[in-house]
């Protein structure tokens, strides 16, 4: 007869009622997978008498996280209430008394992960966070276990899904962000405060997470390049498509070995046709690694929504149930320092609103390539809104600090009336 082991949750939400169901009515299955039994044995909501879709049948439903982390018929405990306080001292005090986590909190994992790993370890606990970076992309078992003998040298990802949706359908029907985002909460790909979304922190959270699994630093949420994409305007969604790009909010990381170094940036990003993360729209998620042995690995599948994040807290019950006590092999450490502006090398997408003199044109390319950023191509547009004409620039690769300067030139121009947009940009292979 299987053994079984005992799990408490921590919230009944979307994720947590995946959760639930498949504990309660496919046990057998996860018996199977598992070789022993996860008996879900107490469950913790902010409100238990709030009518719920999910069967609980006799399992206990109370209003306190530590009632959960304190009984002891639960081995392991699974976080998928979200926010950091209350869930940062369900889950140190879960480790703290040699118990198993399991949590799906990307925030909590960015801002405490290596911290939570030391306490766990120290406790002879686990710390499972697969659906804190991919949801149901299996990202960190390939980053902690597949390539655990790579060095990685970099990370390019679309890992938020919200504003993926937005964008895609941007592109898709020619809509204002703020109409696209009300479609997406329609669907339900965005909450009804998408701030955390459309500022890139979750993308930056989730990166940081995927950067000290890759490298071993821990990088502050804080240290991230962040900008979201509340300035991103229909019309050079329109204009990237008709230059072969899609607007996506990429993460990316670069990593230095010799010597160490990392850079990681979340930002709104003209990606080329060709490229992995081009055509994953919609709920879509790519992930794509490099490193020095297996090349390039693309992940791509469907990043959110409560199944897929349910799916990968799952895999990591089975695992843990798997695994009893052990950790999941611990991530290496190695201190990097952060590579400054003037070491990261960016492309861009310029949007200009120009003068209609007949050097206009002229006056800006020159000035770009007297600042030091090269220029790759130059498009005419009409008029937008007034009377004066339009001019895209794409530039080519060159420091970070360069570009920003050679901003703040074009600027002072007096053929220059407006910078309107200014993205990243990745060159085409």
């Amino acid at each position: 007869m299987a053994e079984n082991v005992g799990v408490g949750l921590i919230g009944l939400g979307t994720v947590g009622s995946v959760v639930a169901a498949r504990l309660i009515g496919s046990w057998e299955l996860l018996t199977t997978r598992a070789g022993a039994t996860p008996v879900l044995r107490r469950v913790a909501v902010r409100d238990p008498g709030k009518p719920r879709d999910v069967d609980l049948r006799s399992v206990p439903l109370c209003d306190d996280p530590f009632a959960v982390v304190d009984d002891p018929s639960v081995s392991i405990v699974v976080e998928v209430m979200g926010g950091m306080d209350a869930a940062a001292a369900a889950v140190e005090r879960a480790l703290q008394a040699g118990k198993t986590v399991v949590t799906a909190n990307k925030a909590l994992i960015a801002r405490a992960g290596p911290r939570l790993w030391t306490l766990a370890e120290s406790r002879g606990a686990g710390l499972w966070f697969e659906a804190a970076a991919g949801a149901g992309l299996p990202i960190v078992a390939v980053l902690r276990d597949s390539l655990r003998a790579d060095s990685v040298n970099s990370l390019d990802a679309v890992i938020n899904t919200t504003t993926n949706v937005v964008l895609t359908r941007m592109r898709n029907t020619g809509e204002r962000l703020d109409e696209a985002l009300l479609d997406a909460q329609r669907r339900g790909f965005a909450e009804t405060d998408p701030s955390s979304d459309l500022d890139g922190w979750d993308a930056s959270y989730k990166l940081v997470i995927l950067a000290w699994l890759a490298t071993g630093a821990p990088v502050s949420v804080d240290s991230v390049d962040r900008r979201g994409v509340r300035d991103i305007d229909r019309i050079d969604m329109a204009y990237t498509g008709q230059l072969g790009y899609s607007v996506k909010l990429l993460a990316h990381a670069e990593i230095r070995q010799q010597p160490g170094g990392v850079h990681l940036r979340v930002r709104p990003t003209a990606v080329p046709e060709g490229h992995p993360c081009f055509d994953a729209d919609d709920s879509d998620n790519a992930v794509i690694i490099t490193s020095d042995l297996a090349g390039t690995v693309v992940l791509r599948g469907v990043g959110g929504g409560g199944a897929s994040t349910a799916s990968a807290v799952l895999s990591d019950i089975v695992a843990a149930v798997r695994a009893r006590a052990r950790q999941p092999g611990p991530p290496h450490t190695q201190p990097r320092q952060l590579l400054s502006d003037e070491e990261v090398e960016v492309a861009g997408y310029l949007r200009l609103i120009v003068d209609d003199s007949a050097d206009a044109r002229a006056l800006v390319l020159q000035a770009l390539e007297d600042r030091g950023v090269p220029v790759i191509e130059a498009v005419d547009k009409p008029p937008l809104d007034g009377p004066f004409p339009q001019l895209i620039v794409l530039t080519g690769a060159a420091p970070r600090a360069v570009h920003d300067r050679a901003l703040e030139t074009l600027d002072t121009l007096s053929s220059v009336r407006q910078i309107a947009v200014s993205l990243d940009r990745v060159e085409p292979r």
